[in-house]
């Protein structure tokens, strides 16, 4: 069950992580040149994309220029938080520590909260979205196991997108917390879902 990720969805404190994120990435991008470097062009990015995007109440810049930092696969900034993220949960000391990552993990969790906006599994089923992995074959133990994809996770609307990106293990999975980054990722035309770190998913079939 991805036992050591960083699975915090900060509820109860987005709020006072909201204040704490600015000054906080800004001392990340001095000791990250590759996070510097990607912020600054998803922030100029970002100026252009977000004319004529309808966004929900509460979505800012920070949240818009996460989601586009992280959809940039020219780069490899996008592996190494997902690296971050399946260890930096072992304690508070590691991650006080040792999480390079921690203003752009929250502007991306709460840039997924923000877009789902549904709250979750209370109000329906979720969405069904696919995900191919095509380097690592996973087999749950049995039926009714709980898993976790343990990083931040790309899926998509569309089945045949997801078959291009391996069949080692392909994923049909039902998400409630996912949310549709179509209209802010360098990729739209992958539909693409992103799938957070915190969500744990019923193993209902497997083959």
């Amino acid at each position: 069950l991805a036992p050591d990720t960083f699975d915090d969805a900060y509820v109860g404190c987005a709020e006072e992580m909201e204040e704490k994120a600015a000054p906080l990435l800004k001392e990340e991008m001095v000791r990250h040149s590759l996070l510097r470097e990607s912020w600054e062009a998803a922030r100029e990015a970002w100026e252009h994309r977000r004319r004529g995007l309808t966004l929900p109440t509460g979505f800012k810049a920070q949240h818009g220029i996460a989601v586009m930092v992280y959809t940039n696969s020219s780069n490899t900034l996008y592996w190494e938080l997902n690296q971050a993220v399946r260890t930096g949960g072992g304690s508070r000391e590691f991650y006080m520590k040792h999480f390079p990552f921690k203003a752009l993990h929250f502007y991306l969790t709460r840039a997924l909260q923000l877009l789902q906006g549904s709250g979750g599994c209370s109000r329906g089923p979720g969405e069904v979205v696919f995900r191919g992995v095509g380097t690592l074959h996973f087999e749950p133990k049995r039926l009714g196991d709980s898993v976790r994809l343990g990083q931040f996770a790309s899926s998509s609307l569309d089945k045949a997108v997801a078959h291009r990106f391996g069949n080692a293990t392909f994923f049909s999975l039902r998400t409630c917390f996912g949310a549709p980054i179509q209209a802010l990722s360098v990729f739209p035309e992958e539909r693409e879902v992103l799938i957070p770190p915190h969500e744990v998913f019923l193993v209902t079939r497997f083959s």
